[in-house]
């Protein structure tokens, strides 16, 4: 199977077999890398009609939900440095929803 990859902004997401692994594409040198059974994602949005935060994480329970994800649930989160507009928040959550159905999860 080929992975699954999403590019947003100077983002590359991808989930290669039961890994998911981010890729900064502006030189940055870092990057997040976890098993599908323990990512957590959220695009947090403090008020309406602003860019909200992708934030993506390991939760503490694997069953909770993998994207949607209360920010309580987190046992370590990392918050992006890009900005999701209300508009773009669905392709977030179609791309995260092929990744919950690979891990056999659920989304919010």
């Amino acid at each position: 199977m080929d992975p699954l990859t999403f590019d947003y902004e100077n983002l590359h997401l991808r989930v290669d077999r039961g890994v998911f692994e981010l890729f900064p594409l502006d030189g940055i040198e870092y990057g997040f890398r976890v098993p599908l059974r323990w990512l957590g994602a959220l695009v947090l949005y403090k008020k309406p009609d602003r860019p909200g935060e992708l934030i993506l994480g390991v939760v503490r329970d694997p069953d909770t939900v993998l994207y949607g994800t209360d920010r309580l649930a987190f046992r370590y989160r990392n918050t992006q440095a890009v900005r999701v507009p209300p508009g773009d928040e669905p392709l977030f959550r179609a791309y995260f929803t092929e990744v919950a159905a690979l891990a056999g999860r659920r989304v919010l």
